[in-house]
């Protein structure tokens, strides 16, 4: 009798225990539950408030027409022919995309980590430079969650070089001290480096430190028949637009009207991105 007894009393309180597992395991649901809604009212105001947030960030850009293209003699056939395109006003980042910006895209949608990252994080004091080692698809999802987009390769140029045909962001002519180029670092430098480097529209990094994907399919001849009114690349191919040059590149790979490309999927240490956005007015 005391054997059951003591055997009763055992399942009386393995009954109880059961019983507050199972109300504590309701009210972690609850409370989980309660999260996923906070979480998704958080990211709705995100999204409502992060159109108006990137056009405050970033620069604007006027709409009218530039020289795209080079007519310098040693320029190659496809930086040819010069042409006048007409540019929609647009907006587009006053700086490189950071290491710093990307973590936090990282650690908020829980994306895949760079390659050359360790534990989840940058290298340490590189927190300012740009973030490199992206693939343009890396660019692509970035910019989504930033309900942004890349710059068109066209938007880029206008940025870096403005109307009056300069070949560097800050003139006509070459100066060393203005990018990260020619080998002289060796690697990446935070994207404030130059002030004296920014382009007519205070744009800053646009010519040496790393190559920037834009939207656009690659071709190597695509200004023989390009629109002249906002161009927006080929309909396809196999690669994607690369501009800047990066910081062991020459001058003449550093100008503004360099073209280059990479594929798709491709990482390197010397490409990074910036973003750009539509703008309301025409």
């Amino acid at each position: 009798m005391d054997q059951i007894s003591s055997q009763s009393k055992r399942r009386r309180e393995m009954d109880q225990r059961a019983t507050k597992l199972q109300d504590d395991i309701l009210q972690i649901k609850s409370r989980s539950d309660d999260i996923d809604l906070e979480m998704e009212d958080l990211e709705q105001r995100r999204t409502d408030l992060l159109p108006d947030a990137n056009k405050r960030r970033m620069i604007p850009i006027e709409a009218g027409s530039f020289a795209m293209g080079s007519r310098a003699e040693d320029s190659p056939d496809s930086e040819r022919p010069a042409h006048s395109v007409h540019m929609s006003a647009f907006y587009i980042d006053e700086y490189p995309v950071t290491n710093q910006d990307y973590r936090e895209f990282v650690n908020c949608v829980r994306y895949k980590t760079l390659i050359h990252w360790q534990r989840g994080n940058p290298p340490i004091g590189l927190a300012r430079h740009p973030v490199v080692n992206v693939s343009w698809q890396d660019a692509k999802a970035y910019a989504d969650w930033m309900l942004a987009r890349l710059p068109t390769e066209a938007e880029w140029e206008k940025a870096a070089r403005g109307s009056d045909e300069r070949l560097y962001p800050w003139g006509h002519r070459f100066i060393e001290d203005r990018c990260n180029a020619l080998g002289s670092v060796g690697s990446t430098v935070p994207v404030d480096e130059f002030a004296l480097g920014r382009s007519p529209y205070n744009i800053w990094d646009m010519s040496g430190n790393v190559y920037e994907w834009c939207e656009d399919f690659w071709d190597e001849s695509y200004y023989q028949y390009s629109p002249s009114t906002n161009p927006k690349g080929p309909e396809g191919g196999q690669e994607r637009v690369i501009r800047g040059g990066f910081f062991g590149e020459t001058r003449a790979n550093v100008r503004a009207t360099h073209r280059n490309s990479s594929t798709e999927a491709h990482t390197r240490e010397t490409i990074g991105f910036r973003l750009a956005h539509d703008s309301d007015e025409v």
